[in-house]
């Protein structure tokens, strides 16, 4: 490994976080590389290394090690190299290294962890819970039936603006998906008439945000947080964690149980890659086999018409 400049750790830091913001990153993905970069770093201390010693081997010999032996999860391990990898591509680029020390490196194999879903029986308790003749139980109502009918993240969710409602063509306008990826995301007769109705309660007013605190200012993350975990305690849901991403879930689960294709699923989630998508249909194969017996047109055929289908005799020689 050259060391042109012997540039700091901290410095190093700074730059790579400063080139992330100029390719206009994510805020969450700038963030993510920052606590990425300081768990990064406390194992280069452990191991008594500078960034500019690391070669392949000490990566996968040492580093790696430290990682694993920290307790860390191996999804975390796995975005800590992706780290590694981006941030060498920015050393190599800025000739400050030589080569990329994590090309090769292959990711470990990660099981799928397990979604949490809302049952109905949950969702008719979650959204029992809501005043809706006031401003905020309607607010609330109408954020966790976006989230329902969507499945948008709770940033996306967050960001949403009065101009990525087109009631007329029965979509959402997500522009602040993972990635910087825009896209439409549909909505049906039923929350297109409830969202009409919340934009006349909404009004006019000086910011375009979608969903307002009552003294008119942008409801952020944290805020939306907190409500859906008081919601869910004041539903007594317990056996279930309660979030954003449970919401997310529960549609997938819904979508692919009523016949939706994973491709679709795919484009409303704003997944990247498919092989993301396809983790639902794994962890969900049981329900599906379930949805499967019920509405199999085979079934339905031989039930209606059972002289048609006997069981076949084979006969040996």
């Amino acid at each position: 490994m050259s060391q042109p400049n012997m540039i700091d750790w901290s410095s190093l830091v700074h730059l790579f976080l400063m080139d992330c913001k100029s390719r206009n990153l994510a805020k969450t993905t700038i963030r993510r590389y920052r606590d990425g970069l300081k768990n990064i770093e406390q194992h280069l201390k452990t191991q008594n290394l500078e960034w500019f010693d690391l070669t392949s081997d000490l990566l996968k010999h040492r580093i790696i090690p430290s990682m694993l032996d920290g307790a860390l999860s191996l999804r975390t391990v796995n975005c800590n190299l992706a780290i590694i990898k981006e941030l060498f591509a920015f050393l190599v680029a800025e000739k400050q290294a030589d080569c990329n020390i994590a090309d090769g490196l292959k990711p470990f194999k990660v099981q799928p962890s397990l979604m949490h879903t809302f049952t109905d029986a949950h969702l008719t308790r979650l959204f029992t819970q809501h005043d809706r003749s006031t401003f905020t139980g309607f607010r609330n109502y109408m954020m966790m039936l976006i989230l329902l009918e969507t499945g948008i993240r709770l940033n996306e969710l967050t960001q949403l603006q009065i101009t990525d409602v087109l009631l007329d063509e029965g979509m959402v306008r997500v522009r602040h998906g993972k990635g910087r990826k825009a896209r439409m995301v549909p909505i049906q007769r039923i929350v297109s008439h409830e969202l009409h109705l919340y934009l006349l309660e909404r009004g006019t007013l000086y910011t375009d945000r979608l969903w307002i605190t009552l003294d008119n200012r942008p409801f952020d993350e944290g805020g939306i947080r907190t409500m859906i975990s008081r919601i869910c305690k004041t539903a007594n849901i317990q056996d279930v964690q309660c979030s954003c991403h449970t919401f997310r879930h529960t549609f997938a689960k819904k979508y692919l149980l009523n016949g939706g294709d994973i491709f679709s699923l795919k484009n409303i989630l704003g997944h990247s890659r498919i092989e993301t998508t396809e983790m639902y249909v794994e962890l969900f194969s049981r329900d599906l086999q379930i949805q499967h017996e019920k509405f199999s047109p085979l079934e339905q055929i031989i039930q209606e018409f059972p002289s048609i289908f006997t069981e076949s005799e084979v006969h040996g020689e």
